[in-house]
């Protein structure tokens, strides 16, 4: 089975090498792709995509951050057979918009995000639709800017809020003790999506509500 894994924004494809060894060492075989996070070019991205998966096996598609919401544009605009695809797992994505990111233009440093908040960072009304079952991840770790720049003290993995990790149609939503960026590092994440993939659920402990963190 083939994991094809898509990084957020400001970042380059070897800070995924991490959550890519890790899911590797469960037996995927794994696949990252970069792309230019300002300047997205989605055709470039999507043909990436595209020539990535393998149409001869199973395909898993994992996204953090701005990546989730690239897979989410990307199954919308280039519809996958749920049989090559059947899952998606988001990890820390801002799936219907990110305040942090509305912030930073009201503050007038919109450059800095380049063409991002039009690619899915901005406000938008939206719900799963793809045959992909979606598993999305949230981290509760809050060390980030979101609190400094946005003013709020919402759950959050320090850039995203765990509310804004939600969309209607996802299969299972989860959230874990980590931050925006050390969730990559865990194989904790790992396992979770590992466990997503073969039982279309995230693990939880029998005495565990679905709503409820995980140590």
């Amino acid at each position: 089975m083939k994991i094809i894994i898509l990084h957020g924004l400001y970042m380059h494809g070897m800070m995924m090498q991490p959550l890519s060894y890790l899911l590797q060492q469960k037996g995927y075989d794994t696949e990252v792709i970069s792309y230019n996070t300002v300047e997205i070019d989605l055709e470039n991205l999507f043909d990436k995509i595209d020539l990535a998966i393998d149409f001869e096996d199973t395909n898993v598609l994992v996204g953090h951050s701005l990546g989730g919401l690239m897979l989410k544009q990307y199954l919308k605009q280039r519809p996958v057979p749920v049989e090559t695809a059947p899952h998606v797992v988001t990890l820390g994505s801002p799936l219907q918009g990110a305040s942090i990111a509305m912030k930073i233009q009201e503050l007038g440093f919109g450059a800095m995000l380049g063409n991002s908040p039009e690619h899915g960072l901005n406000s938008h009304a939206d719900k799963w639709e793809a045959p992909q079952k979606l598993g999305s991840l949230a981290g509760t770790t809050p060390l980030g800017f979101h609190s400094l720049i946005v003013g709020t003290d919402e759950a959050s993995d320090g850039t995203v809020t765990v509310d804004e990790t939600k969309i209607e149609g996802m299969t299972d939503h989860i959230e874990v003790h980590a931050t925006h960026t050390t969730m990559l590092h865990s194989d904790y994440v790992a396992m979770q999506i590992d466990h997503f993939i073969e039982h279309d659920r995230f693990y939880r402990n029998r005495h565990q509500r679905n709503d409820e963190p995980l140590k």
